[in-house]
């Protein structure tokens, strides 16, 4: 009886239900449309608040005299005293230590017909220049720590991302990732040559950063999107370099290497631990530089002005968002309460009539509910389709909603029905 009657009132108003699935789709679509994006607004809001939490930054660098740059080359003491002075830079307690340093990295002009666009490279854009019968060109590159990876929570569209190991130098390779512009060229696994720290070596793909992925740079206190970008580890050495003469500039010269990685960690972000303030940090650092012979540093404050704007945008477009949300699911139930009453108006003689033969309201209610159910399972079916066209996912929560609110729609049609009937009145004939 029930399915009787739910065919019979489409039949009659054809019109009307196909208006009412194609307003209903729209509604769902863009109601799924604006879950996501507020799901997506909070994830970057939530990786904003992990990476700021109300923490002032400051920036470390090293500040050289003319000529003090000397004091870090070709003496192997000195390369002692920055990797001690480094290692309890990374071991203590009172500040978050954070390595994120923009240098170009400089990589052999590929061959096999592989060009790189202009975003690829640093400055100009033709920067190619010969050395030690090479081409060279200058890529976008950060070296970066760990943790830096760990704040921003960077992810990959495939391979991984930089681990414990990846930070220790090894002979055979680099390990780096990459931006998502290089998949057009490149596949985990894949080489190529260039110079780390002044020493010629090879770099190995080990992930794919995904499209779109972004840091916040610190020294520029600005969010920088990585496409175009080579993430590179900042290497620890625990071995001693191979010996070469202090005269020998060639590309294999490791301790040279080792020297200038050392001395360009000294450029450094921190954070204070809980319980200490920025006096205690000179405090400490003024006695590692009296213990290594570290020369002088600036601190400058990193304002935190980009991510303050972002977090508050980030927060009424949210309430927006919300109240969009709210207006437009108000909307559909109101159109979907109106459509049932006057269906159940065209369709009052044959509820009537299933009065007379004995069926009760309740049975009436689940008539007109079975064709509230049949509307939005209709629209949730091609909302779903479409959305899985333009942006591959659909909420279940929004399913949820509109089979939980159905009930509810087909209240009024019910009690205008009830209210008719009971008075023994029929508004028009069939």
């Amino acid at each position: 009886m029930i399915v009787e009657q739910l065919f019979l009132n489409i039949k009659k108003t054809k019109a009307m239900f196909f208006l009412m699935t194609a307003l209903l789709t729209t509604v769902f679509f863009l109601l799924n449309f604006l879950f996501t994006e507020s799901g997506n607004v909070q994830v970057a809001d939530e990786r904003l608040r992990t990476m700021y939490d109300g923490k002032e930054y400051f920036f470390v660098a090293k500040e050289f005299e003319e000529g003090d740059s000397a004091i870090f080359y070709h003496s192997l003491d000195r390369l002692n005293d920055l990797k001690n002075a480094q290692h309890e830079l990374m071991n203590q307690q009172i500040f978050e230590y954070y390595l994120q340093i923009r240098q170009s990295l400089e990589l052999v002009e590929f061959e096999d017909n592989i060009s790189f666009i202009a975003n690829y490279r640093e400055g100009s854009e033709d920067n190619s220049y010969e050395m030690f019968g090479q081409v060279y060109f200058q890529a976008k590159a950060y070296y970066v720590s760990q943790n830096i990876i760990e704040k921003f929570g960077l992810r990959v569209s495939s391979g991984q991302l930089l681990e414990n190991e990846d930070y220790i130098y090894r002979h055979d390779y680099v390990p780096v990732i990459v931006g998502h512009n290089y998949t057009a060229n490149f596949s985990v696994g894949d080489t190529f040559q260039g110079f780390y720290w002044n020493k010629s070596v090879d770099f190995k793909i080990i992930g794919f950063l995904e499209e779109n992925e972004s840091m916040l740079i610190f020294s520029q206190d600005n969010f920088e999107v990585l496409d175009d970008y080579i993430l590179v580890p900042a290497l620890e050495f625990p071995n001693d370099p191979a010996d070469i003469p202090d005269e020998d500039s060639q590309p294999d010269d490791e301790r040279l290497m080792q020297e200038v990685a050392y001395s360009s960690y000294l450029n450094f972000i921190i954070t204070m631990s809980e319980g200490y303030e920025l006096n205690d940090f000179a405090a400490y650092y003024d006695s590692i530089r009296s213990r290594y012979n570290i020369p002088d540093y600036y601190i400058a404050d990193v304002s935190m002005f980009t991510v303050r704007m972002l977090q508050l945008s980030n927060a009424e477009y949210y309430d927006s968002i919300l109240f969009l949300v709210c207006c437009i699911a108000v909307f559909s139930f109101i159109c979907l309460c109106v459509y049932l009453s006057l269906n159940s108006l065209r369709s009052l003689n044959a509820y009537y009539t299933h009065i007379l033969l004995g069926a009760g309201y309740f049975r009436i209610y689940l008539m007109i509910l079975s064709e509230a159910f049949l509307i939005v399972a209709t629209c949730h079916l091609l909302a779903f389709f479409i959305s899985g066209t333009v942006s591959g996912t659909y909420s279940l929560p929004l399913v949820a909603a509109g089979f939980l609110l159905s009930p509810l729609a087909a209240i009024p049609a019910t009690a205008i029905v009830r209210r008719l009937t009971e008075k023994d009145f029929l508004w028009r004939k069939e």
